[in-house]
């Protein structure tokens, strides 16, 4: 059997920008993540094919300094690790390593006890709080509390083979365990924008609906892998069960809600509120540009970075035509 994949950026308007610094940069994180001995040579090896730093040179492509990209590829290389470990994880363990990985973060001085899992020490890298201001990192810390107790919630319902009832719900809980709005906190490194804009319903519905691009956008991508191996957290898979669909009608339902997103966006990119200033507008166009950015590197990364098309499966070469995986029982 096949499945046909939707051309989800047909109409996606936002091209490709490429930090000059990935050459320099990226081999130094990844070497940071091998040196922590959190990954088998196997996994490893796997980790080092998807090539991260390829990822963070697209969606932090607007970044003109070195630091910020070190740490962006911090972040990436991370929360890439993190995610395919707590995929494995029970509730439980889910929960220690959470804890574990939160209080690193928090006491990012302090040495980790001998013995504790490496997410810990992963944890306590130390450029964020270097080159972040006060406001930014207070942003970061509470989305990533966010994140890691969406963590938890998700290997919970794994746990009991829950699949979400609804897109809505299942919306809701996947913005969080994607880490998105963390990774957004880290596109305001550079700017000083103020509480009171970047609360402006017009910026927080921009935001939104980045996060959902995102999330299903990787979704969408990833749903014949993830359903080969028996993942219910994807939105194809969720709507298939919601609506009693097939996985193509699915997969067809999420090409159409996506596309609407996508038109939605661009609209929201032209209804920006006023900033007071040439410069503070200027800062909100490069921040919102960075949401864009993020958006077009995850659809990018995902076809190319091997990790959910092997070598021979392009699927722009395929028009869209993929072999659907044999799959374990939904």
């Amino acid at each position: 059997m096949s499945l046909v994949l939707p051309d989800i950026h047909e109409r996606w308007p936002f091209t490709v920008a490429h930090s000059r610094w990935e050459a320099a940069i990226s081999e130094e994180s990844t070497a940071w993540i091998e040196s922590l001995g959190i990954l088998s040579g196997p996994r490893m090896k796997t980790f080092r094919a998807a090539n991260f730093g390829d990822f963070t040179a697209i969606v932090y492509g607007h970044f003109t300094d070195a630091r910020q990209y070190s740490v962006a590829c911090d972040l990436v290389n991370l929360l890439f690790v993190f995610d395919d470990l707590s995929d494995e994880l029970s509730a439980q363990d889910a929960r220690t390593a959470a804890t574990i990985s939160l209080d690193a973060l928090r006491n990012w001085k302090m040495p980790r006890v001998a013995g504790e899992h490496p997410v810990g020490e992963m944890h306590r890298r130390r450029r964020l709080h270097f080159i972040s201001s006060a406001d930014v990192l207070d942003k970061f810390m509470s989305s990533y509390d966010n994140y890691l107790t969406a963590v938890i919630a998700e290997a919970e319902d794994r746990d009991r083979r829950t699949i979400r009832g609804s897109l809505d719900s299942y919306l809701a809980l996947r913005r969080e365990t994607g880490a998105v709005t963390s990774c957004f906190n880290l596109l305001l490194i550079p700017y000083e924008i103020p509480s009171h804009i970047l609360r402006d319903s017009r910026i927080t519905h921009l935001e939104r609906l980045g996060m959902d691009l995102i999330c299903v956008g990787n979704d969408i991508l990833s749903f014949n892998v993830e359903q080969a191996r028996g993942d219910t957290h994807n939105a194809v898979i969720v709507v298939m069960h919601e609506r009693g669909l097939s996985s193509q009608d699915a997969m067809d339902f999420m090409g159409v809600w996506y596309r609407e997103k996508v038109e939605e966006f661009c609209s929201a990119m032209r209804d920006l509120p006023s900033c007071g200033s040439v410069h503070m507008r200027d800062q909100v166009k490069m921040y919102v540009t960075g949401i864009a950015n993020w958006v077009t590197g995850n659809y990018e990364w995902s076809l190319r970075s091997g990790r959910y098309f092997p070598a021979g499966e392009d699927p722009l070469r395929s028009d869209w035509v993929v072999p659907l995986l044999e799959s374990s029982k939904l």
